[in-house]
Order: structure tokens, then C-alpha cells, then sequence
């Protein structure tokens, strides 16, 4: 008795292993020991349900001797967490029941199998109920779910039932680093003793496996437990960028899926938003690389030209579920987190296109790839930016607003205007992409005597080429009545680019020339503010360019 209590007194190492501080609780230590305790913690709820009236489980009589169709639920960090086993288990066992637990006692919740469930069904329910229990259990609840597996295993090699393991994709196995699910008694005792994260990644693959029989793969269970496995704080692990870059690929893949994408960006509460968590977790990979182009190459192994247009295609496709599904105002979904707004969310992702855009044009590409991207960059804009978002800030004025005068900073806007960006866009003080390329070489023009300078000059004056040539309204004049490249007028004499001296030239004195009727009457309607809210929006917008 004296050894016996000692050892309830002890300190669990286990503890440790799994995040928590060491404390004086009952030691599960030995594996016996743990099975045996879980034995009596089900034959006691089974007792308390039986206190409580039969009919807290099941009309009718429900013999004590098939206690073996009940399978408890402890309490775990999500009340939702029995309701989500359920929809996967109901797909393919349609006769098995959920009791939830009665508020006010201490009854878990509880799964009935039915009377003719056969033996791979009781296995099946105990390996995802213990999955759930790894995932998002306390202490006690997590070697719960370990001995439900253990139980599972154990019938699983004594009815000589096969586990069909699943090949992972390409991206998985990267993420997971190879790792494959457990596969006997052996195993399960192996992991008894390692990290929680270790516990995590065995979760998924049953859950996975489960959820693919069940034909309900991917799921929201899957999908987040698989979030919170790789990328939640993956640079406080320091988890390495290529594996988290691999585990955002990963979930790109489950969640690209069109009807599945609806269903999480309509109800992002019931997933935790794990869609654009990825999609944020997905940009911290990315956004030192434009800074370093050493770490750029090593990481060529996974950021190659397919990877990254995969990433853009999501991306592309997200933006545009969120702008036509999401909800507007942000949601509280407790203290510790707040669903972003959708405007919040569609200037996020905005900055993750722009990041992605930014790493394929500085990475080498073949002729083939570059039309490949100036294809999919125009489907883009004619869906989204012309369509949707055309009274919002495109791609083009965001990068020009952060225009720092970097070669691949220019190759981004040509390949933009050449994909059909419209050079027209403003921004709230209504300047346009020229009116802030202008302003940003007027800021530098203690440096253009500088050697280094002419190829930035050379750059910028391709731009204005191109803008000029193509689209661009030239009448147009931001809030304090300045045409776009009127700022360079006074110092335009030491500009060390003979063209882009020209273009301005050029520029400015077609200004003084005869307009076009048009241009005349709005800049009439605009100077003495007469009033145009009944005019087409066109037209509207017009008389705002001038």
C-alpha cells in the first residue's frame, strides 16, 4: 500500500514530454497500470449512466454485457470535437449514435455502436476517438486517447484485420518528414514515451486514413489538426522554412477544392479560419526571401516556378471567394482570437500575391513559364481587379506605392501593365502608378549623379514608355492638380536619362496643347464643383482624374 500510494504521488516525466509543468498527479507510468485505470474510469461512467436511468442512453433495456458498444468521450478543448467524429463516422456507419453529455453531470459524452457492429467498426470508432483525444485533450484526456488505440491494436491482431496505410503526397511527405503511421502494439508502446508532437502527427494519419474510408476527406477535423500540427508557430519551433513551405503546398492541396473552399470561407468560425491562417502562416515562409537571395537559392529545392504558381493559383482563387462569400464585419470567436473582417482579408492576400509575384520574377524562367504567368496574371486581373475590386487599389498602384527602385521592383510593374493592369488606378490622394514612380525618382535626386543610378533611370524610363503608350489617361491630376510626372519638372535638366528627359518633355507640353472636348468639360465640372452624382460612374470617374 505504502509503494502503491508513493507512486500516485510521483512526478509523471510524461508531463514534460508533453508541454506541461511537472506536477503531483496519479503516475499512468507503466502501460498496465494506464489500461487498467482507463478500464475503471469506463466502468464507472457506465455504472453512472446506469444510476442515472437507462433512458439516459437508449430507450429499452441495454445489457450490462455490451458495455463493449460504448465508447466515452472525455471532456476536451472543443465542445464540437463529438459532433465532427460523428459526421465522419455517420458516413459510413449510419446506425451509430452520439449521447452528449447532460449539463450539470459528470457523464462524458458517448458513441453507440449498434448491436451488429462487426469488429473493424468498434476499431475504427476507438482509433478516431482517440485521435480526438491526442488533439485536444488535457493530460489525462491524451492518454485516454492513446489507450483507446492500444485497445484498438490489440483487437486489430487478434482479428488479423489489415491497416491500409495511405501513400502520402508528395507535399505531405515533405511536411511530415517521412513519418507513417503506427502499425502494431510495438509501435504504439514506442510512442507511448515520445513527444506530443509525435502523438499530433499520429492523429492526423488516423484521422486521414478514417476520413478517406468514410469518404469525407478532406474534413474540417483533418484539415485544422493538420494547421496546428506543421504551421502554428512554426518559426517559434523553429520549424525549417522548406517544411513549412511544403506544409502550406499540403494544405492548398485539401482545402483547394472548390466546394470544400465555399463551405470554410462561408463558416470560417467552425474551422477557426484555418484557410487564411494558412494563408498567413504561408506568407511569414516567404516574405524574408525577397531580402536574401542566398536564402532564395537554397530554398530552390521547393520554391521552383510550378511550386510557386500553384500557390498563386490558391491564392488567386481564395481572393476571390473571400470578396464574394465572406462575411464583412470581423468575428469574436473568443478572447485569444478574432476572425479578420473581409476587408482585412483581401489586403492580406493581396500582400501574399504580391509576395509570390515577386519571388517568380526573380527566380529564372523559361519562355514558356514567363507566358504561363503573364497568362494566369491576366485571367486575374480580368476576373478580379476589372471586375470585383475595380474601386479598390490593384496590384499595380500597391506595387508602385512601395516602389524602392529594385530591378525586379520594375520587371513586376512591365509584367503587370503588359498583363492588362489598369495604369488608371488611384489611391486616396488620387495619384496614379506614374504620379508615385515620379515622386519616388524625385526623392532620390541627390543620388542621380551617382555611377549605380543609370540602370534604375534606364528602368524607370521603360515604364514610362510603356504607360504612356498604352492606356494611361494623361489629363488625369491628383488632389493638389498635378499631372503624373509634373513633380520632375523644375529638376528635370539633371535627370541623367536622355529619354525619360524626353518623355517628360514630350509629356508636359502635350498637357499645354488642345484637349479633347471631354477633358475640357471636366475640368470645368471639377473647378467650379458643380455637381455630378447622377452621371454615369465613368463619367464620374472621370471628372475625378481631372
Amino acid at each position: 500500500m505504502g509503494s502503491k500510494k508513493k507512486a500516485e504521488e510521483d512526478i509523471t516525466p510524461e508531463c514534460e514530454e508533453h508541454g506541461n509543468p511537472p506536477k503531483k498527479r496519479k503516475l499512468y507510468g507503466p502501460i498496465d497500470s494506464l489500461l487498467l485505470e482507463v478500464e475503471n474510469q469506463n466502468m464507472a461512467n457506465l455504472k453512472y449512466l446506469f444510476e442515472q436511468g437507462l433512458d439516459l442512453i437508449t430507450p429499452g433495456n441495454f445489457p450490462l454485457g455490451e458495455q463493449w458498444r460504448l465508447v466515452f468521450i472525455p471532456a476536451l478543448s472543443d465542445a464540437t470535437i463529438s459532433d465532427q467524429i460523428i459526421h465522419i463516422l455517420k458516413k459510413k456507419y449510419p446506425k451509430i449514435k452520439l449521447v452528449k453529455k447532460n449539463e450539470g453531470t459528470k457523464n462524458p459524452d458517448c458513441l453507440i455502436l449498434p448491436r451488429d457492429a462487426d469488429t473493424e467498426q468498434r476499431i475504427e470508432v476507438l482509433e478516431l476517438v482517440g485521435a480526438a483525444c491526442v488533439c485536444h485533450g488535457e493530460t489525462e484526456a491524451r492518454y485516454y486517447g492513446w489507450s483507446c488505440w492500444y485497445k484498438a491494436t490489440n483487437l486489430r491482431e487478434g482479428s488479423a484485420i489489415l491497416k491500409k496505410s495511405l501513400r502520402p503526397s508528395f507535399w505531405e511527405k515533405i511536411a511530415l518528414k517521412g513519418y507513417i503511421e503506427y502499425q502494431s502494439l510495438e509501435d504504439l508502446k514506442a510512442l507511448f514515451r515520445q513527444r506530443e508532437r509525435q502523438w499530433l502527427t499520429q492523429s492526423f494519419f488516423v484521422i486521414q486514413r478514417i476520413s478517406k474510408t468514410c469518404d469525407c476527406y478532406p474534413n474540417i477535423f483533418a484539415v485544422y489538426n493538420l494547421y496546428e500540427l506543421l504551421l502554428h508557430e512554426w518559426e517559434k519551433r523553429k520549424l525549417p522554412r522548406p517544411r513549412a513551405f511544403a506544409a502550406s503546398l499540403h494544405l492548398f492541396e485539401l482545402i483547394g477544392q472548390t466546394e470544400f473552399l465555399d463551405q470554410l470561407v462561408q463558416n470560417p468560425a467552425e474551422s477557426f479560419d484555418v484557410v487564411h491562417l494558412t494563408s498567413v502562416e504561408f506568407f511569414n515562409t516567404l516574405q524574408n526571401l525577397l531580402n536574401s537571395w542566398n536564402e532564395l537559392k537554397h530554398d530552390m529545392t521547393v520554391l521552383t516556378f510550378d511550386n510557386l504558381m500553384t500557390s498563386l493559383v490558391f491564392s488567386f482563387v481564395y481572393q476571390v471567394k473571400v470578396h464574394d462569400f465572406a462575411r464583412i464585419d470581423q468575428i469574436k470567436i473568443n478572447d485569444k482570437m478574432t476572425i479578420k473582417s473581409k476587408a482585412d482579408k483581401l489586403e492580406e492576400i493581396s500582400e501574399l500575391i504580391l509576395v509570390i509575384l515577386k519571388l517568380l520574377v526573380s527566380i529564372p524562367k523559361s519562355k514558356t513559364q514567363s507566358k504561363k504567368l503573364k497568362s494566369l496574371l491576366a485571367i486575374y486581373i480580368n476576373i478580379y481587379e476589372l471586375k470585383r475590386a475595380n474601386q479598390k487599389p490593384n496590384l499595380l498602384l500597391k506595387v508602385c506605392t512601395t516602389h524602392q527602385g529594385r530591378p525586379n521592383e520594375f520587371k513586376l510593374i512591365k509584367l503587370l501593365l503588359k498583363a492588362g493592369a489598369d495604369p488608371n488606378a488611384v489611391d486616396q490622394q488620387r495619384c496614379s502608378p506614374l504620379h508615385l514612380l515620379a515622386n519616388s525618382e524625385l526623392v532620390m535626386c541627390t543620388l542621380w549623379d551617382c555611377s549605380y543610378y543609370a540602370t534604375r533611370s534606364k528602368n524607370f524610363a521603360a515604364i514610362v514608355s510603356l504607360i504612356l503608350d498604352g492606356r494611361f489617361h494623361k489629363d488625369q491630376v491628383n488632389l493638389r492638380g498635378q499631372s503624373a510626372l509634373e513633380c520632375l519638372k523644375p529638376k528635370l535638366s539633371l535627370y541623367p536619362n536622355a529619354q525619360l528627359c524626353q518623355l517628360v518633355g514630350n509629356f508636359l507640353q502635350q498637357l499645354q496643347g488642345v484637349r479633347p472636348l471631354s477633358c475640357i468639360a471636366a475640368k470645368v465640372v471639377r473647378k467650379h464643383q458643380l455637381p455630378c452624382e447622377g452621371l454615369p460612374v465613368t463619367l464620374q470617374s472621370m471628372v475625378l482624374q481631372h
